[in-house]
This record gives structure tokens, sequence and C-alpha cells, in this order.
């Protein structure tokens, strides 16, 4: 796959690099360490996010190169801009919120970069996906290591180690594995930082967000004998804190660490009207086939979804597929 990803890049001249909408840290630091492979390799790379770069990234962006989307402003002809789109830690076109309008019109041709569980994606003309990899970051240091001789940029050593400790959880999950390690020692060898990348990245909490936690985990709610436990945040929970929907960040994590939990939820409200879950399994629950109920995704044991139902009627629904989930996988 990566041997007909590289002839793919190399067939084109100027590349638009997308991720999905609320930026995480494997789209933004697969993103970057593209980007800075082609633009090495002498090819123009654009990178255009929405709604915008997260506060806690922004330290992997020492170039400014990554742009906050504004379809009525800077980017009213980005379609017309590149030879090549691609979207990158999604293979769903329509993860990529506003930007799906411009990437439908778009002459470029359209293409994915995904580690995610999913069906054959639809919508691009080519894909490259491996739901083996353990973050999008995994397979572009597979793509670029071989092909530097000696070490990376610091920009691109940066962005690939803060991808991988970002979709691994700081390499606590299950997706930790042997390969991945190896890939992270390497990028220490060559200067990365691990405890000021751990700091960057998760200890940059404001006021207003530990009150949205507090605020949230005072509405805990047990089902299931205590195996699924799940938090809701709505449109006026981060109203009162005075919080954004960045702030939900690692929230999920949250009601996992109860003894005995197995499967644990974040339900939020989006600024346009749609209920969102994220979830969580510990070890044993196969929680991308509950989101893949509701046209989601991800991961066996971390997976969301996104859907027009007010947060109640969704609160219902995802509880009674995740319960059903839970007497499936565990006896």
């Amino acid at each position: 796959m990566l041997d007909r990803f590289a002839a793919f890049l190399d067939r084109h001249a100027k590349v638009l690099l997308t991720t999905h909408e609320n930026p995480d840290g494997d789209g933004v630091g697969a993103s970057i360490a593209l980007a800075a492979h082609l633009k090495a390799g002498g090819k123009e790379a654009r990178i255009v996010v929405t709604p915008a770069l997260p506060e806690n990234l922004r330290f992997l962006d020492p170039e400014g190169w990554i742009e906050a989307y504004e379809p009525d402003g800077a980017h009213r002809d980005l379609a017309a801009w590149p030879d090549a789109w691609l979207l990158i830690d999604a293979s769903e076109p329509h993860r990529m919120g506003i930007l799906f309008a411009a990437f439908e019109t778009t002459k470029a041709t359209r293409a994915c970069l995904d580690h995610h569980l999913k069906d054959a994606p639809t919508g691009f003309d080519v894909e490259f996906t491996d739901p083996t990899a353990s973050a999008s970051t995994e397979l572009v240091y597979d793509l670029v290591r071989p092909r530097i001789g000696g070490d990376l940029s610091p920009i691109m050593a940066q962005a690939l180690y803060a991808g991988l400790v970002s979709d691994t959880g700081n390499f606590r999950h299950s997706n930790s594995t042997p390969k991945v390690h190896h890939a992270a020692a390497d990028l220490i060898a060559q200067g990365v930082h691990p405890a000021r990348t751990f700091n960057a990245l998760y200890q940059t909490a404001t006021p207003a967000k530990l009150k949205l936690f507090g605020r949230a985990m005072g509405g805990l709610q047990l089902r299931d004998g205590g195996r699924f436990a799940y938090v809701s945040v709505t449109m006026a929970d981060l109203a009162a804190c005075g919080a954004t929907h960045e702030d939900l960040d690692e929230l999920v994590e949250e009601p996992r660490k109860l003894q005995g939990v197995e499967v644990a939820a974040l339900f939020s409200e989006s600024a346009d009207g749609r209920s969102k879950v994220s979830l969580r399994s510990r070890e044993r629950v196969d929680v991308n086939a509950v989101c893949r109920q509701f046209g989601g995704g991800g991961h066996r044991l971390a997976s969301g979804a996104k859907v027009s139902q007010t947060l109640d009627a969704f609160i219902t629904h995802v509880t009674a597929a995740v319960e059903a989930q839970i007497r499936t996988n565990i006896v």
C-alpha cells in the first residue's frame, strides 16, 4: 500500500492535505510530517483544517503551515488550487465537516490515507488504508523513514512522535504495538523530548475545561450493573463553564477509570444541532460495532459517531446498543 501511496505522491506537484473536523494529534501530526516530506522534495503542500488548530497542538506547527478554513474568505477558491486532495486520518469524506462542499467540487484527484476500521471507502478516486496500523502517523513514518538517509527534520520527528502519542493514549492503549514503540524510540533518539510532548499535549488545561469536567462528572450515569458509564455535555453546559468543544478532549477517559466499567461514553451536542458520541472500551467490548450502527466508526476499542438526533434520543439508542454489545462480547 505504501508503495502505491509513494507513487501517488510522485505523480502530483500541488497537494492539499486535510483531516477530519476538530483535528486531533494524529491527524495534525501526520499532515505536518507529510507536508514537510513533500516540501523537501520540491512539491507544493498546504494544510487546511476546520474549524481551527487546537491550542494544545500549535507547538507542532512552528512554521505556521496550518490554515484554518475560511470558506468565504481566503479559501473561497481552495478547490481549484491542488492537483491532489488528500484526506488524512479519515476515510469518510463527510467527516471533513464544512470542507466537504469544496471537496465535492474539486477537479483534483481525491484520496484518503487512514488506519481506521471501515468498509471500503467511497467518494475517493484512490484510497490508501491499513487498519493494522496504530495511527496515521505510523503510516507516514513508514513512508518517509526508509526514504531519508539520516535523521528526520525536527519538525517531522516531533509531529510523528506527537501523533503516535495521541492515538495510543501515550502508549497506554491496546494499539501500542512493538512496532510503534520501536518507531517512538527512533524518534526519541533523534531528539524528540517525551516529557515536553506530553506536557504540550495533555498539561494545558484551562479553568473552563476543569469546570466542564467537574460539571460533566457530576452527572455521571451507570448502566448495565456498572459495566457502562457515560457523561453528557450540552451546549448550555459549555456556555455555563465558558468552555468550547475543544475542552471535551480526554473527558471520555474519566468514566473508564471506574472499577468494573467495560465501556465509557461521552455524549455531546454540536453547534450544528447534531449529537455526538465517543466510546471507549476497556478491552473486551467492540465499540466499533456499536458506532457503525449509527454511521460512525474508528477502532475496536475507541470509536465515535455523529447523528442528526436530539441528545436525549441519541443517548437512549446508543445505550441500548452498548448494552447489547456488552452481552455479545462478555458472557
